[in-house]
């Protein structure tokens, strides 16, 4: 659409500058408007009669805006240094295409923030539309929100972060599988070919169904982490005032850590019970497989403790690191276990030694933000689902192959059935 639309505008105003230098008076040398689209089309373009223009500059601003909104999200920075026009469009309407951007990708609507009534579907072509409205721009001073560059980029970064995770989650998944069950990969796929296309499909099946779950489980996560921000902040303004004379101790940080999580999960997108029971398996699927990863004798590594902070301090960049260490994607596996572990023991120390913590929390040597991973998500979560009766549930299932589904739950869950493989 876009490419015979310039032609359009191309050939018109090659027409334009040909019938231009035929006039030779000079008050016969004034703009003249064009109608290029249709009667029925609001839009018109103003060409001025300058043989040394280029289409771009004959175009009005609001048609430059709609071009620059079918552009890629890394397009943006490199499209301000080709030119200074294209500069100054995208530096003075980057509201306006950050809000056409989306606009393409929602199929028309814009973020809006999540309630108990708005039911979102899994295929690939609505995740920016989930993923928009579970993290929406910011507020403006000024009323309504902020639509930036940086906003847009912030969505594709989660996107990546997000996907990547459910492919390596999708890739563990299929090759557990593949290796537990040597008969049956024998028996129906005897080339290597054959192999090949099954675990290629059946990981692209678990990726795609995986992928929308990461996305409230990164909202949760996020979440958390603001909320205990914001508590650390409220407990400094105490402790400056004098109402908090002593630091406060771990049991009672759990508690008010735990009440943070609770108030997350009763409020959308959680009071959706479907939403909350896929998100606690996608949970949990992720935990088991950090565990499954490390073997039992690992020098170190008394508790999962350290899975808690791994999923809290930088939720999923630094579990992304993880699997991809564990996969050796991208390079050597040494190389990159090596970066992982000292990215995340960084992180573990610098919030360890920030000053806000260390005012209004107590200090315990050796001991992660939560003593267990059960402190996060989990004793919250089914003791939520606990409290809305939910009966015994299916688990999520995945036809990784015609007859071949692959399911994945939780212990409240029914039984696997004949026939599915529970990972």
């Amino acid at each position: 659409m876009m490419s015979s639309l310039l032609h359009l505008l191309s050939s018109h105003v090659k027409r334009n500058r040909a019938s231009s230098l035929k006039q030779t008076e000079p008050e016969k040398r004034t703009s003249i408007r064009h109608r290029v689209f249709p009667s029925s089309s609001s839009l018109s373009v103003v060409a001025r009669p300058n043989p040394t223009s280029s289409i771009w500059d004959l175009l009005p601003v609001e048609l430059q805006i709609a071009i620059f909104g079918h552009c890629g999200v890394t397009d943006f920075l490199s499209m301000k240094l080709v030119c200074k026009a294209f500069n100054q469009v995208l530096t003075t309407h980057e509201q306006l295409i950050a809000r056409q951007y989306l606009r393409q990708r929602r199929h028309g609507t814009l973020p809006s923030p999540i309630d108990s009534q708005r039911t979102y579907t899994r295929n690939a072509k609505d995740d920016v539309v989930l993923l928009s409205d579970l993290f929406p721009p910011v507020k403006s001073a000024r009323g309504g929100h902020l639509y930036t560059f940086r906003y847009v980029h912030s969505l594709r970064r989660r996107q990546k972060l997000c996907s990547k995770l459910a492919y390596y989650l999708a890739d563990r998944v299929v090759d557990r599988f593949v290796h537990s069950e040597p008969v049956f990969m024998k028996t129906s796929f005897p080339s290597r070919a054959g192999r090949g296309d099954f675990i290629k499909r059946a990981t692209a099946r678990i990726w795609f169904h995986l992928t929308p779950l990461m996305y409230y489980t990164l909202y949760f996560l996020e979440s958390y982490t603001e909320a205990r921000r914001e508590q650390t902040n409220i407990l400094l303004r105490d402790f400056e005032v004098g109402r908090l004379p002593v630091p406060i101790p771990p049991h009672v940080r759990k508690g008010m850590y735990q009440e943070l999580q609770r108030k997350i999960i009763q409020a959308p997108p959680f009071t959706d019970t479907s939403t909350l029971i896929s998100t606690h398996h996608c949970m949990q699927l992720l935990v088991s497989y950090l565990q499954y990863t490390v073997p039992p004798d690992e020098p170190g590594i008394s508790d999962d403790s350290w899975i808690g902070s791994l999923l809290t301090i930088s939720p999923f960049l630094r579990t992304v690191e993880y699997f991809s260490a564990e996969i050796g994607d991208g390079g050597s596996q040494r190389m990159q276990r090596k970066d992982f572990m000292y990215n995340f023991h960084h992180d573990i120390t610098l919030n360890e030694k920030d000053d806000m913590n260390s005012l209004v929390f107590e200090s315990v040597p050796n001991v992660h933000l939560h003593g267990s991973i059960q402190d996060v998500w989990f004793d919250v979560a089914q003791a939520e689902l606990a409290s809305r009766r939910v009966p015994n549930h299916n688990m999520e299932c995945v036809m990784a192959w015609d007859s071949l589904p692959i399911v994945f739950g939780c212990h409240d869950c029914r039984p696997a059935m004949p026939g599915e493989w529970h990972t």
